[in-house]
């Protein structure tokens, strides 16, 4: 294979993947969400993802009401009646969360909340015991702060500190993507402004007689998270 191939082959992101999964269900986002020292230093943490999706986000209501593009809401616990706040951890082994988001000594919790200006300063506490504790927050019947992890398979002991944490897996991620790009392939069509990452993924969903377990399988290796 010339060497030009095989960079080719491992140079999938899989942050940047993982983004477009989000992208497609209808989250905006920031990649590389830094929490900055007090003083100098590095920075404390970083969110992987931080993303938010509104209740009402509805993708063709007006172009075809009664084709509306179906997001993953059961995998991801999608909601309907509120904002939906993501702090999404991404790995290449299994589902994980970095110690940040689940120590509360760190503060870092608070620290993003600050910063994001989603809930008022005197919520902020309570808001981030939550999210220490059982990795979810809601604010009323408006707001729902929340982790998602990312990984290539499931972490049975995560679900049973955090059970409420949605698993994404690297499989159903993949999959959910291969499904949207078929199915409204025509729909998507104009990419030219999209990166290099979400041209690939729908190049390769598009292919003639690509099936779903190729595309995982092929965009798994070019990940370079293949077992």
């Amino acid at each position: 294979m010339r060497a030009s191939n095989q960079a080719e082959k491992f140079c999938w992101n899989p942050e940047k993947v993982a983004y477009w999964y989000l992208r497609l269900n209808g989250f905006l986002q920031t990649e590389d969400f830094y929490v900055h020292p007090v003083a100098r230093g590095s920075a404390r943490t970083d969110a992987d993802l931080l993303a938010v999706r509104f209740p009402y986000r509805a993708e063709r209501l007006y172009d075809n009401p009664s084709d509306i593009m179906q997001d993953d809401t059961a995998r991801l616990g999608l909601s309907r009646d509120r904002i939906d706040v993501v702090i999404a951890e991404v790995k290449t082994g299994r589902c994980a969360l970095n110690g940040p988001w689940t120590n509360p000594d760190h503060r870092n919790v608070h620290r993003v909340l600050a910063a994001i200006g989603c809930i008022p300063d005197d919520k902020i506490d309570f808001a981030a015991q939550d999210i220490y504790e059982a990795g979810v927050h809601e604010s009323g019947d408006q707001l729902r702060i929340r982790l998602v992890a990312i990984g290539r398979e499931e972490n049975w002991q995560l679900r049973a500190t955090y059970p409420d944490v949605p698993q994404v897996t690297w499989t159903d991620l993949l999959g959910f993507i291969f499904d949207r790009h078929k199915k409204y392939r025509n729909q998507k069509k104009q990419t030219d402004h999209w990166d290099c990452i979400g041209k690939k993924l729908k190049r390769l969903a598009t292919e003639r007689s690509m099936t779903r377990d190729r595309f995982v399988h092929k965009a798994l290796g070019a990940m370079g998270v293949l077992e």
